[in-house]
């Protein structure tokens, strides 16, 4: 009988077919131990991450531009989720003789808002302590100019780098904020400035500040006043417009009717599920274009 010579191959097919599913058991262990791992820290990812923080960046405007600084391509996005909905008071101006009034309102309703404040109240005893208190009482204080008057802070770059110093310092001295949050008095797309405003952008950017415009305005002009009902309707009417409403509104003794409508501004807007806050360098930046 003569003696068979064994084929390799099919040697080798008969020991792959034994040992296979031993390879595909053990590959699969490994794969999902993998798996299991990269699951485990996602989740932990997904932990560390602030939801208040992430819609904070993310909420804009329907209307308005979300500004970053450090891209020159600006786009419009909007968002659809009314769960989300923000709006920040934010009051330009002060302190004034109304800012008391102002803040124990706030107070009464647990509310945060954001103060534009000027430097002349530093020269009023009766209301250079507002400034801390502002602060002290839990708001946003942010710059609006030390001193408000157009021809002279928009006659240059350097009238305007230097109240812009003035103003900075003065939060600073007062209340120990570093404040990163501007606001142009007539807004960004005024038209009292004879310069591109461009030029007072740039040095804002140059020191790490970002301005903040409005898209919510009652209609309460510096210089007059309106009845405030005139005031909250101005205001409830169009919140419900945007996912992030930045509101305007005057901390001046001129304006009584602000103090007059603001419960009713607060309790519209709380009665629409609306979350109130007081602003941050995280805030959608609305700016006018």
């Amino acid at each position: 009988m003569e003696n068979e010579n064994p084929n390799p191959r099919v040697d080798f097919l008969k020991r792959l077919i034994v040992f296979l599913p031993v390879i595909v058991s053990i590959v699969s262990l490994f794969f999902s131990i993998y798996l299991i791992l990269r699951l485990n820290d996602l989740e932990d990812r997904l932990k560390s991450v602030s939801f208040n923080s992430y819609v904070e960046q993310t909420l804009v405007s329907n209307n308005y531009i979300v500004s970053d600084p450090g891209q020159e391509e600006q786009v419009t996005v909007s968002f659809s989720d009314d769960t989300a909905k923000r709006a920040y008071l934010t009051f330009d101006d002060g302190p004034s003789v109304n800012t008391d009034k102002i803040l124990k309102i706030l107070k009464e309703h647990n509310v945060r808002a954001t103060f534009f404040v000027c430097g002349y109240a530093q020269d009023d005893p009766a209301l250079s302590g507002l400034y801390k208190r502002i602060v002290d009482e839990g708001h946003t204080i942010a710059m609006h100019s030390y001193s408000h008057k157009y021809a002279d802070l928009y006659e240059s770059a350097e009238s305007f780098e230097d109240d812009l110093d003035k103003i900075h310092s003065l939060i600073y001295n007062k209340t120990g904020i570093d404040s990163k949050i501007y606001r142009f008095p007539g807004g960004s797309g005024n038209t009292v400035s004879k310069l591109d405003m461009g030029i007072f952008e740039d040095i804002l950017h140059e020191k790490g500040y970002e301005y903040w415009d409005w898209n919510v305005y009652p209609g309460n002009p510096a210089g007059s006043s309106i009845p405030a009902e005139k005031i909250v309707s101005g205001i409830l009417d169009k919140v419900d417009d945007y996912n992030s409403s930045i509101i305007l509104l005057h901390d001046t003794g001129a304006k009584n009717t602000t103090v007059e409508a603001l419960p009713a501004v607060i309790e519209g807007i709380l009665d629409k599920n609306i979350e109130i806050l007081p602003m941050s360098e995280n805030t959608p930046v609305i700016q006018q274009k």
